[in-house]
Protein backbone atom coordinates (compact mmCIF):
# COMPACT_ATOMS: atom_id res chain seq x y z
CA UNK A 1 0.00 0.00 0.00
CA UNK A 2 1.12 3.76 -1.00
CA UNK A 3 -1.08 5.61 1.36
CA UNK A 4 0.18 7.38 4.18
CA UNK A 5 -2.81 7.41 5.85
CA UNK A 6 -2.22 3.58 6.80
CA UNK A 7 1.09 4.64 8.93
CA UNK A 8 1.15 5.48 12.52
CA UNK A 9 -0.88 8.58 12.92
CA UNK A 10 2.71 9.97 14.16
CA UNK A 11 4.37 8.95 11.34
CA UNK A 12 1.75 10.53 8.86
CA UNK A 13 2.81 14.00 10.28
CA UNK A 14 6.61 13.32 9.84
CA UNK A 15 5.87 12.30 6.51
CA UNK A 16 4.04 15.28 5.24
CA UNK A 17 7.03 17.67 6.60
CA UNK A 18 9.27 15.04 5.08
CA UNK A 19 8.09 15.41 1.65
CA UNK A 20 7.81 19.21 2.08
CA UNK A 21 11.89 18.71 2.52
CA UNK A 22 12.70 16.96 -0.11
CA UNK A 23 10.88 19.09 -2.23
CA UNK A 24 12.62 22.23 -1.05
CA UNK A 25 15.59 20.70 -1.87
CA UNK A 26 14.92 19.59 -4.92
CA UNK A 27 14.41 15.92 -4.50
CA UNK A 28 11.31 14.39 -6.15
CA UNK A 29 10.27 11.61 -4.03
CA UNK A 30 7.55 8.90 -4.46
CA UNK A 31 6.30 7.18 -1.55
CA UNK A 32 6.20 3.44 -2.77
CA UNK A 33 5.08 1.18 0.00
CA UNK A 34 4.13 2.21 3.49
CA UNK A 35 2.16 -0.70 5.84
CA UNK A 36 2.41 -4.33 5.02
CA UNK A 37 -0.34 -7.02 5.55
CA UNK A 38 0.50 -10.35 6.84
CA UNK A 39 0.35 -11.73 3.39
CA UNK A 40 2.31 -9.32 1.28
CA UNK A 41 5.40 -9.67 4.11
CA UNK A 42 5.15 -13.73 3.41
CA UNK A 43 4.98 -12.52 -0.25
CA UNK A 44 8.21 -10.40 0.17
CA UNK A 45 9.99 -12.65 2.26
CA UNK A 46 9.54 -15.87 -0.08
CA UNK A 47 11.44 -13.76 -2.73
CA UNK A 48 14.21 -15.73 -3.73
CA UNK A 49 13.63 -18.50 -1.35
CA UNK A 50 10.46 -20.14 -2.35
CA UNK A 51 9.74 -18.03 -4.95
CA UNK A 52 11.65 -16.99 -7.84
CA UNK A 53 13.37 -13.40 -7.40
CA UNK A 54 16.24 -12.21 -5.58
CA UNK A 55 15.47 -11.73 -1.91
CA UNK A 56 14.54 -8.24 -1.31
CA UNK A 57 13.81 -9.03 3.17
CA UNK A 58 15.16 -11.21 5.86
CA UNK A 59 12.18 -10.28 7.75
CA UNK A 60 9.10 -12.31 8.32
CA UNK A 61 6.03 -11.31 9.57
CA UNK A 62 5.17 -9.39 11.93
CA UNK A 63 9.34 -8.50 12.02
CA UNK A 64 9.01 -5.78 9.59
CA UNK A 65 8.39 -2.06 10.80
CA UNK A 66 5.97 -1.98 7.52
CA UNK A 67 3.75 -4.47 9.50
CA UNK A 68 3.50 -2.39 12.34
CA UNK A 69 2.93 0.94 10.26
CA UNK A 70 6.57 2.07 12.00
CA UNK A 71 8.05 2.21 8.16
CA UNK A 72 7.59 3.24 4.25
CA UNK A 73 9.46 2.95 1.11
CA UNK A 74 10.48 5.41 -1.51
CA UNK A 75 11.86 6.35 -4.67
CA UNK A 76 12.86 8.79 -7.27
CA UNK A 77 9.61 10.34 -8.50
CA UNK A 78 11.22 10.15 -12.35
CA UNK A 79 9.87 7.02 -14.61
CA UNK A 80 12.25 4.64 -15.86
CA UNK A 81 14.90 6.16 -12.98
CA UNK A 82 12.98 5.26 -10.16
CA UNK A 83 16.25 3.45 -8.30
CA UNK A 84 18.72 5.35 -10.10
CA UNK A 85 21.07 6.73 -7.59
CA UNK A 86 24.42 8.06 -9.60
CA UNK A 87 23.92 11.20 -8.07
CA UNK A 88 23.79 10.16 -4.47
CA UNK A 89 19.88 10.81 -4.06
CA UNK A 90 19.04 8.18 -1.35
CA UNK A 91 21.48 9.03 0.73
CA UNK A 92 20.46 12.46 0.02
CA UNK A 93 16.84 11.86 0.93
CA UNK A 94 18.08 9.56 3.66
CA UNK A 95 19.33 12.59 5.46
CA UNK A 96 16.24 14.70 5.13
CA UNK A 97 14.67 11.46 6.57
CA UNK A 98 17.07 11.25 9.71
CA UNK A 99 16.96 15.06 10.04
CA UNK A 100 13.08 14.11 10.60
CA UNK A 101 13.84 11.70 13.50
CA UNK A 102 13.54 8.68 11.26
CA UNK A 103 16.12 5.90 10.68
CA UNK A 104 17.31 5.14 7.02
CA UNK A 105 18.18 2.23 5.68
CA UNK A 106 20.89 2.82 3.89
CA UNK A 107 22.84 2.56 7.92
CA UNK A 108 21.64 -0.81 8.64
CA UNK A 109 24.81 -2.84 8.90
CA UNK A 110 24.10 -5.70 6.44
CA UNK A 111 21.06 -5.32 4.71
CA UNK A 112 21.52 -2.00 3.02
CA UNK A 113 17.88 -0.59 1.96
CA UNK A 114 18.55 2.74 0.97
CA UNK A 115 14.95 3.11 -0.10
CA UNK A 116 13.76 2.36 3.67
CA UNK A 117 12.74 4.88 6.18
CA UNK A 118 11.57 4.27 9.43
CA UNK A 119 10.44 5.44 12.88
CA UNK A 120 13.27 5.41 15.39
CA UNK A 121 10.44 6.57 18.40
CA UNK A 122 9.14 3.12 18.35
CA UNK A 123 11.80 1.07 17.37
CA UNK A 124 14.63 0.57 19.54
CA UNK A 125 17.67 -0.87 17.64
CA UNK A 126 15.97 -0.99 14.67
CA UNK A 127 13.84 -3.77 15.77
CA UNK A 128 10.40 -4.57 16.74
CA UNK A 129 11.02 -6.45 19.58
CA UNK A 130 9.57 -3.78 21.97
CA UNK A 131 6.12 -3.47 20.23
CA UNK A 132 5.80 -7.18 20.02
CA UNK A 133 6.50 -7.62 24.10
CA UNK A 134 3.83 -5.22 24.68
CA UNK A 135 1.09 -5.39 22.09
CA UNK A 136 1.92 -8.97 20.99
CA UNK A 137 0.90 -8.62 17.14
CA UNK A 138 0.73 -5.58 14.98
CA UNK A 139 -3.16 -5.66 14.93
CA UNK A 140 -3.43 -4.93 18.67
CA UNK A 141 -0.70 -2.07 18.01
CA UNK A 142 -3.01 -0.15 15.41
CA UNK A 143 -5.90 -0.31 17.95
CA UNK A 144 -3.78 1.61 19.89
CA UNK A 145 -3.67 4.58 17.46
Amino acid sequence: MRGIQHLHPELQVIVKAFLAECKKAGLSVCITETFRTKDEQDALYAKGRTRPGKIVTNCRYPQSPHCWGMAFDFCRNVRGHEYDDSDGFFAKVGAIGKKQGLFWGGDFRSFKDKSHLELKKYLPNNSVKALQKKYGMPENFRKAW
